[in-house]
């Protein structure tokens, strides 16, 4: 009994130290990456042959740097982003790392999601340090985001949601500013929930928005077909149901409070990304982005941030759940394939799809650390 139990603690003793390395090698990886703005500010580079810095990563990145207790470089970036904020609270989607955007010249993409993010980034460095620094900065990202919530009607039922962005993006195909999406929803409730969380004395103000938005959230959920849909157009509420995102079922388990998701099926929404987004790619096996509705995706590629959101989903809300026999710690390996040779986790498994990349990434970097440490980074 006693060489037993002396072997289960070595075993622990190594997996420790295991997961020891591997988080000095991430966090390694984030912190070459910055690019110094003025004394005491910096940007992040999401990728390493890139020119830009995207605000969601900058954020992914604070937070990652307030769970390591790196206060230093989570207040470099935050610092960062402060001086980029515009007069109304906002911020642009993307700076080259001297601070231009090529925004709004390419667009006016202010997109509330990603703006949402620094707000939640903002807020574990205010619980993770103690400090109020950042906080008049957070509290405008809230009073912007404030002005972006609009009344929608979803079958016959008056809820509150967040518009995509404040303006149509020419660009694209559709109207930015005519769409709510549940994924910048979760991001927008996650942000007003954790903030007077650690604010009350504003939680009174906030009650309504983060109730609204909480039930449209949930008027997105298909009773039927038992998963969460992508959004819903805000004049006319009509449910986007073209497309199908693993996202939508694994970010709403990790932003949701309980009240929230005890109205829901948390292991069919994990079933559910098991059946439609597990993929293998080689010797990788893992989730891809999303598919249309009614046929099979033209890309099969393992996403590695979307992975690690589904592998953090499955520890959270359902321990013991498998998928394709396979459980978290399972799909942590695969993802862990994916590591650079700088340390970093590259963000896709391929690149046969344009819009993503095998190059090191921010995103795939600091999700993978969350998931390696247990951490659910919609959460202080």
């Amino acid at each position: 009994m006693i060489g037993q139990g002396l072997f289960i603690f070595m075993m622990l003793v190594l997996s420790f130290q295991i997961n020891a390395d591997s988080n000095t090698k991430l966090v390694k990886n984030l912190e070459e990456r910055f690019s110094s703005l003025s004394s005491g500010s910096a940007l992040i580079k999401s990728y390493p042959h890139h020119s830009q810095s995207y605000i969601y990563d900058q954020a992914l990145a604070i937070i990652a740097f307030s769970k390591a207790k790196k206060k230093n470089k989570a207040q470099e970036l935050l610092r960062g982003l402060e001086k980029l904020q515009l007069q109304d609270g906002s911020l642009y989607f993307s700076y080259y790392l001297d601070g231009t955007s090529p925004y709004p010249i390419e667009g006016d993409k202010r997109f509330a999601g990603a703006i949402a993010w620094v707000a939640i980034a903002a807020t574990h460095f205010q619980a993770a340090f103690a400090s109020k620094e950042f906080k008049p900065f957070n509290e405008k990202i809230l009073n912007y985001l404030q002005t972006q919530v609009h009344k929608i009607s979803i079958n016959d039922q008056s809820v509150w949601a967040v518009a995509f962005a404040p303006s149509d993006i020419k660009a694209t195909p559709w109207n930015e500013k005519k769409v709510a999406a549940l994924e910048h929803n979760l991001d927008v409730y996650r942000a007003f929930v954790n903030f007077q969380m650690i604010n009350p004395e504003r939680a009174e103000e906030f009650k309504p928005l983060i109730q609204n938005v909480g039930e449209f959230i949930l008027a997105l959920w298909d009773t039927d077909r038992q998963h969460f849909w992508s959004g819903a157009n805000i004049e006319n509420g009509l449910i986007n149901k073209e497309e199908l995102y693993l996202d939508n079922q694994s970010w709403s388990l990790l932003a949701m409070d309980e009240a929230l998701l005890k109205k829901i099926n948390p292991h069919k929404a994990l079933q559910f990304n098991c059946k439609n987004f597990l993929v293998q790619d080689g010797e990788i096996e893992g989730f891809m982005d999303s598919r249309p509705t009614n046929r099979p995706s033209r890309y099969q590629f393992v996403w590695s941030e979307g992975s690690a959101g589904q592998i953090l989903a499955m520890k959270k809300t359902q321990p013991h759940f498998s998928c394709s026999s396979k459980k978290d710690g399972d799909f942590l390996k695969e993802v862990k394939k994916m590591m650079t040779s700088d340390g970093g986790i590259a963000y896709a498994s391929s690149a046969e799809n344009p819009d993503f990349t095998t190059s090191s990434s921010v995103a795939g970097t600091t999700w993978f650390y969350f998931a390696t440490n247990n951490i659910n980074p919609f959460q202080p």
